[in-house]
């Protein structure tokens, strides 16, 4: 004989519990829904671009790629202008900008708050919304609702559409093949070795020998100079570019602006030599490759770079 149940109390604690777990289901279909929607990119910003990507720690980070004006201030390349930017479970990103002051664009050291989000129209166009808080303590932390309807803002928002992927380095970098561009000098055939070949500025991958421009090896070198040319890759320019000879460093040459013109080594070695270089990007990637020369007559033994310091070299 079956005997009988309340039924009520579990009933009850059924209705009490389902708007918990609505609650939980549809917290998780938007962080899923938002979560298809990737920042991670090169956007367009005031004239210029940006570049977020992901941080060691779970955040992302906006680099300046190309110059952007914001207010009255040029923001280089090179700059990480967003920090910290924490995904929301809402699908958005808090985070801090950082601000100029004045005519003489000084930086200010209190970072202002802001929000990001991705939104996408009804015919799939990718927008990037970023609303700005004044770089004041009393500033509140600016939203960007799943509508795009912001709040708490004390600046301005601004929109942005998406410009390219990440650039992203060639898989076949490193590889030994090739990594000679050619920068000008010599001809015949090359002795390099590292480096890589393959993909250009055109396919979005990022390749030693379109960025690095060392010359063309000879049967041997009668210069008394070797110019290396510098080519930024599209929306990653260079921010360093450590050179070596026979495994000495000669300069590390660090700056966006500076590395624009290029290196010029002087007082060259005698005998056969190598040189080898390790370029890192704004978006800290890096390229590395070599280059076998031997030269025509006897050097000085030291390896000199133009306008700067001269280094001893033995071996």
């Amino acid at each position: 004989m079956f005997r009988s149940m309340n039924i009520r109390p579990l009933a009850r604690r059924a209705l009490t519990s389902f708007p918990i777990v609505l609650l939980a289901v549809l917290a998780l279909g938007v962080s899923v829904a938002t979560a298809a929607i990737s920042i991670e990119g090169v956007w367009s910003f005031n004239g210029g671009a940006v570049g977020i990507q992901a941080s060691t720690n779970g955040t992302f980070e906006g680099t300046v790629v190309t110059p952007t004006r914001f207010a009255e201030c040029v923001h280089p390349a090179g700059e990480v202008m967003w920090t910290d930017m924490q995904p929301q479970t809402d699908g958005s990103f808090w985070g801090l900008h950082q601000w100029y002051n004045g005519s003489q664009c000084e930086v200010v050291p209190q970072l202002g708050h802001t929000a990001w989000r991705v939104l996408e129209t009804p015919s799939g166009v990718r927008v990037l919304k970023v609303c700005f808080d004044k770089p004041e303590a009393s500033a509140p932390q600016p939203t960007i609702a799943a509508n795009g309807k912001e709040a708490n803002v004390t600046y301005g928002c601004v929109e942005s559409s998406p410009l390219a992927p990440l650039p992203k380095v060639s898989e076949e970098e490193g590889s030994g093949k090739g990594g000679i561009g050619n920068g000008g000098s010599g001809g015949g055939s090359n002795g390099g070795s590292g480096g890589g070949s393959g993909g250009g500025s055109g396919s979005g991958l990022i390749t030693f020998s379109d960025t690095v421009l060392l010359p063309n090896a000879k049967a041997c070198v009668s210069q008394t100079s070797l110019k290396i040319k510098l080519r930024d890759p599209k929306y990653d320019p260079l921010k360093e570019v450590l050179v070596k000879i026979n495994g000495k460093q000669v300069t590390d040459i660090k700056g966006v602006k500076r590395l624009k013109k290029g290196i010029t080594l002087t007082k060259l070695p005698a005998g056969t030599y190598k040189i080898s270089i390790l370029a890192t990007t704004v978006l800290r990637q890096r390229l590395s490759g070599s280059q076998t020369y031997k030269s025509c007559a006897p050097g000085s033994g030291l390896i000199g770079l133009k306008g700067g310091k001269k280094h001893h070299h033995h071996g």
